[in-house]
């Protein structure tokens, strides 16, 4: 079944923006080119905040991403980046991204903490 994930990400320090920025991209890019990816997306917000989705056809593959760098090596910088790391995923039908409001919605009412 395919697995929608989405992350909430703000910056403790618009100083860590050049660092921060440039791990996400490296990130989004490894999750494009992962095995099992349908669908990366990524935006930037006001104060500092960035929202990831992301959309795979299976936990196992998505798990696999997870698992590997650079998304490891960003994951260990998160708590020096970031006062704000929230996350949410959810199985659904179909491996269409989700809109940015259903995304937002889904946060609110199921989002986690990453460890921070």
């Amino acid at each position: 079944m395919p697995v929608i994930v989405v992350t909430r990400l703000r910056l403790r320090d618009p100083a860590f923006f050049d660092e921060f920025f440039a791990s996400a991209v490296a990130v989004v890019e490894q999750a494009q080119k992962s095995e099992g990816n349908v669908g990366a997306d990524v935006l930037a917000e006001a104060h500092n905040t960035y929202w990831t989705r992301t959309a795979w056809k299976e936990r196992a593959l998505m798990d696999a991403f997870v698992g590997t760098q650079p998304h490891l090596r960003t994951m260990d910088r998160i708590d020096d980046w970031c006062d704000e790391a929230t996350f949410v995923d959810w199985e659904q039908a179909s491996t269409d991204l989700p809109d940015w409001q259903d995304s937002y919605r889904r946060l609110v009412a199921s989002g986690q903490g990453a460890s921070l």
